[in-house]
């Protein structure tokens, strides 16, 4: 029997949630063929198998958030080859070491498939997306559904999803309804679907005892190695493990091992353990942060009635994403007035064809084209800090996000490679992911990726805005609601219609005299148009 774990899904990834399961019980893999699609915070993973073998087992479902290591498959395959393949892991390499995954194989004959009865499962919904509503079943009790057949549709604050199944079958029956809040895991059907029966043999006696010496061999050497390799510490968590690299490690970067947080689920402390924990506190260091003791909140009550309301999941993200806004990025403003009454007088002129064209015309779609040039001219607001390495990221595209109103909060599609497009294209990029933001069809990759952003509040008519940097963004630009002044032309008060920015920075990437320059060239760019089209 073989054990395949989830591998390494990349550098700063430690868990991810399935999202789909290539394979059944029962198939034939090869090496590197693909098993399964784990989705991360920032991609989607492809599994392959690292070894050729028979599927007996799949130990996880679709929907499971797991993490590296985490037993996924077990394969059986020809029982000398298994034996041989007992991989012996030191304490060095690798803290955990199951003697009792080291079993005698056994072979396994497919005979027949018989019908068994499984429970389909609530798949992830997107990142940052915990739970949605179901506004929509397409499927009844009895029916015959088949594998990526649409079963229901889930709504959630950002988007509305369509669920597909991942196994054919008959309904058995349906366990959710309309209007129920669901969260990804949540069994949604029960369903009777065919599986392969599979059952298992001995090998011949001469191979059964030449592989039972192999295995207790293998055995009595790994039992050797942990006894040798792992310590054991008290402290006020209990008694807890430590391999003599972890505690050589610590004590060589003064880390005190009894504040190292243990594994959840485990009770030892590895390497990579204290290495993740020193670097937290390096970083916490670095960045000024001090976590200040949680303040309870007085019983309003005790002064009149009061009632509750649960933050919609859009705005549980958004107070997520700006706390740890102010706190990793040293903020500083600078503001500027523009001249837009030419800009405005050609708007109005052109307005009507663009319509006509499928886009429309706004104020937004003029500044994402102007962000786009000034970007190109000034780089280093289209970049992102590693602050763990000092290293500065600058992207080779140009990804502007603008923020739409909703009735559940405010949300920021993204126009990709916004430089390469014309005024017409920009303005229908923006109708169509409005709309999609209204209808509660935005997709979570259309939410994604943006490299620069800007919030425009001029509809509402505020006269000044002091926005956020959207981390890991290093810029942000605010607009407020233009209004007619007067201003000192040839000698005389002229009406002219002035429009407020303003420019958020990170002022570890940005110092003060970059982004007025920065503010002086997209200022040039709105009261000259012939500049724009250069």
């Amino acid at each position: 029997m073989i054990e395949l774990k989830l591998p390494s899904l990349g550098e700063g990834i430690e868990k991810g949630t399935v999202i789909a399961i290539s394979v059944k019980v029962g198939d034939n893999v090869e090496t590197e063929q693909p098993l399964m699609e784990v989705e991360t915070d920032k991609v989607v993973v492809e599994i392959p198998a690292d070894t050729a073998g028979t599927v007996s087992n799949i130990l996880v479902n679709i929907g499971d958030e797991i993490e590296e290591g985490t037993p996924i498959i077990q394969l059986t395959g020809d029982s000398a080859n298994e034996a041989v393949n007992v991989v012996v892991k030191t304490e060095q390499e690798e803290d955990e070491i199951a003697i009792n995954e080291i079993e005698e194989p056994v072979q396994e004959i497919v005979i027949d498939t018989k019908p068994i009865e499984t429970q389909l499962k609530l798949p992830s919904l997107g990142e940052g997306i915990e739970k949605g509503t179901v506004i929509a079943l397409h499927i009844k009790e009895g029916d015959t559904i088949s594998q990526e057949q649409t079963l229901m549709e889930v709504e959630t604050d950002k988007v509305v999803v369509e669920v597909p199944a991942d196994v054919s079958g008959e309904v058995i029956s349906i366990l959710v309804k309309v209007g129920d809040e669901v969260e990804a895991g949540v069994p949604i059907l029960d369903i009777k679907t065919n599986s392969t029966e599979v059952v298992k043999s001995s090998p011949s006696k001469k191979e059964s005892n030449k592989v039972h010496e192999v295995v207790e061999s293998s055995k009595e050497i790994l039992k050797e190695e942990i006894k040798e390799s792992i310590s054991e510490v008290s402290s006020s968590k209990g008694k807890f493990r430590a391999t003599p690299l972890a505690r050589k490690i610590a004590r060589e970067i003064g880390v005190d091992i009894l504040a190292v947080t243990l594994p959840e689920g485990k009770r030892r402390i590895a390497v990579k353990d204290v290495k993740n924990y020193a670097k937290q506190l390096n970083e916490s260091k670095a960045a000024g942060i001090v976590t200040a003791p949680k303040v309870e909140l007085p019983d309003f009550g005790k002064w009149g009635d009061i009632h509750k309301e649960t933050m919609t999941g859009i705005a549980q993200a958004t107070s997520k994403n700006m706390t740890n806004t102010w706190s990793e990025i040293p903020h500083a403003w600078l503001q500027e007035k523009v001249d837009i009454t030419a800009l405005e007088a050609k708007r109005q002129q052109h307005k009507n064809s663009i319509k006509e064209q499928g886009g429309a015309l706004t104020i937004t779609s003029i500044l994402v084209k102007v962000m786009a040039k000034a970007l190109e001219e000034f780089p280093l607001f289209n970049t992102s800090l590693d602050s763990s390495s000092n290293e500065i990221i600058f992207k080779d595209y140009i990804n502007i996000g603008v923020a739409v109103d909703s009735d559940r909060g405010l949300m920021v599609p993204a126009i990709r490679h916004a430089n390469e497009k014309n005024i017409l294209e920009i303005s229908q990029d923006l109708v169509t992911l409005s709309q999609k933001v209204k209808t509660k069809k935005i997709s979570p990759e259309e939410l994604q990726g943006a490299t620069f952003t800007i919030s425009n509040l001029g509809g509402i008519g505020t006269s000044a805005i002091f926005p956020l940097v959207n981390h890991p963004q290093v810029a942000i630009l605010g607009v407020a609601g233009s209004q007619k002044e007067a201003v000192w032309i040839n000698d005389k008060f002229e009406p002219r219609l002035i429009m407020p920015l303003t420019i958020g920075f990170d002022h570890r990437v940005i110092n003060g005299a970059d982004a007025a320059k920065f503010l002086k060239y997209i200022k040039s760019l709105l009261e000259d148009w012939f500049l724009l089209n250069l």
